[in-house]
């Protein structure tokens, strides 16, 4: 059977990216405290009816926001091949002041996760399962076994996790990154 799209349906798909990211920007600037619908409609200048046609809820909504802060939080940065400098890359990338807002928020999640909806604990679950198999494919290329390379990476992220969390609420990146080099000393 031929399934037909109308017109203003297409016409409206290319919105959906740009609204997810305008709304991830005022998560990022206001984060996920008493968070509304209405008020990020009203924020990124879009109908509320708009955010509910896309997402359908703000669960669906802080759900697809996780994700991509993630994403952009623990994206494995292009290290050119053989350099195993990817670990410091990613947590350069996380804790410089740029990626500062991305990993705030993610720390942020996470908190909310524990205690928050189950949507939102999957669809952090999920996305953290997710990079930590992205981390432990790269362990293995380096020679970690298939079954060191699972828990390792799990550790690695949760570490991470902590040290940046540490970072943010101390600002002693000195000790902060001493503790990350002792990290991978330790893995090494």
């Amino acid at each position: 059977m031929d399934e037909r799209v109308d017109g203003r349906t297409q016409r409206h798909v290319h919105r959906r990216g740009e609204v997810l990211r305008a709304a991830t920007e005022h998560v990022l600037d206001h984060g996920l405290d008493g968070l509304t619908l209405r008020k990020v409609a009203k924020d990124v200048g879009v109908s509320h009816a708009t955010l509910v046609h896309h997402f359908a809820s703000k669960e669906r909504l802080v759900a697809e926001i996780v994700d991509l802060v993630l994403s952009e939080t623990l994206r494995v940065p292009e290290v050119p091949k053989g350099r195993r400098d990817t670990l410091r890359e990613i947590w350069r990338n996380l804790s410089r002041e740029s990626g500062h807002r991305h990993a705030r928020l993610f720390v942020a999640i996470t908190g909310q996760a524990v205690y928050g909806d189950p949507e939102l604990r999957q669809a952090v679950a999920s996305s953290i399962e997710h990079r930590a198999s992205l981390m432990a494919e790269g362990l293995v290329r380096h020679g970690f076994s298939r079954e060191q390379a699972q828990p390792a990476a799990t550790a690695l992220l949760a570490t991470m996790r902590g040290l940046f969390s540490d970072l943010a609420i101390t600002g002693d990146r000195d000790r902060v990154d001493a503790a990350f080099e002792d990290m991978l000393a330790q893995l090494e």
